[in-house]
């Protein structure tokens, strides 16, 4: 199956997991766990897992919405898959699923979690703030039902379902997820993927504000676990919040708003043996100053 994830993700990370993989057989021990303190879509985790390349996945996101989303594949698959089924796509329920993700109150995870799944399925760019496609009145060339395939995405989570024994799902702060995954020590990857530092707002589900990144980097130069993260390219990676650590530029393709070729930034903890950064299979990568092993 080429898509594991049911959910589209703006700046998805999915693409990294054959390069995750190669990191993973890089390292002496292996790790045998991954984990993904911002989790979101965690196309890079489920591929990795599919793939027998980890024996477990740790997939973190402190919005409820989508918490509750991953619990429901993995706890209640057939209940959440027949909803998929059977649900009707259209402008009426895309105004109860998003009253339902505004005040998640009330509401258990099957009700939350498939409202979060709607919205992320029939905004434009699968943003949960934007508005349906084809918009409310339904006048674009693409209708609200466009990237709605019912058999395909409850196929994905039926199969999903079935790795439940190894998938692991929480809901806090990623500071306090990597502290739950400080005993394992070098036995799980990590992989970080903040909200940018620019617009982060606009894409993500959860933002970060400038004294949230400055602990998470904080931590991280702390932190026993091997690592590494992506980031926009902006001065602060490099000239202080991840300063002295190796970093690299690479190019990915965006799909949020409209397509377009940008680079942003990989930095990697001190430990990390690092097999090289072609991080995507097409576009560029470079060291970035004295980054570039010698």
């Amino acid at each position: 199956m080429r898509y594991l994830s049911p959910l589209r993700y703006p700046g998805g990370k999915g693409r990294l997991a054959p390069y995750i993989a190669r990191l993973l057989a890089s390292q002496a021990p292996r790790p045998h766990a991954y984990a993904e303190p911002f989790a979101g879509g965690a196309g890079a985790a489920l591929r990795l897992l599919v793939d027998e390349e980890v024996r477990a996945i740790y997939i973190n996101d402190l919005n409820p919405g989508i918490a509750a989303f991953w619990r429901c594949v993995f706890e209640q698959t057939d209940a959440f898959a027949a909803l998929i089924e059977a649900a009707p796509v259209d402008l009426d329920a895309w105004h109860a699923a998003r009253a339902v993700y505004e005040q998640p109150e009330g509401h258990d995870d099957l009700e939350l979690g498939f409202a979060t799944f709607f919205l992320n399925r029939c905004n434009r760019s699968g943003i949960l703030g934007a508005r349906p496609i084809g918009g409310l009145d339904q006048a674009g060339r693409w209708k609200i039902d466009a990237r709605f395939n019912r058999d395909n995405l409850a196929e994905r989570v039926r199969l999903l379902g079935g790795y439940r024994e190894r998938a692991h799902v929480s809901q806090l702060d990623a500071r306090d997820f990597l502290r739950t995954l400080e005993a394992q020590g070098t036995d799980v990857l990590v992989y970080v993927d903040p909200p940018y530092l620019v617009q982060g707002e606009d894409l993500y589900l959860d933002s970060l504000r400038p004294d949230d990144h400055a602990e998470l980097a904080a931590m991280l130069r702390d932190s026993r676990l091997p690592w590494f993260l992506t980031y926009d390219v902006h001065e602060q990676i490099t000239t202080g919040l991840y300063g002295g650590l190796r970093t690299a530029e690479f190019d990915i393709a965006h799909t949020a708003q409209k397509q377009h070729v940008g680079a942003e930034y990989a930095v990697f903890s001190d430990e990390l043996i690092v097999p090289g950064i072609d991080l995507m299979r097409r576009g560029e990568s470079r060291w970035i100053g004295s980054a570039a092993p010698a």
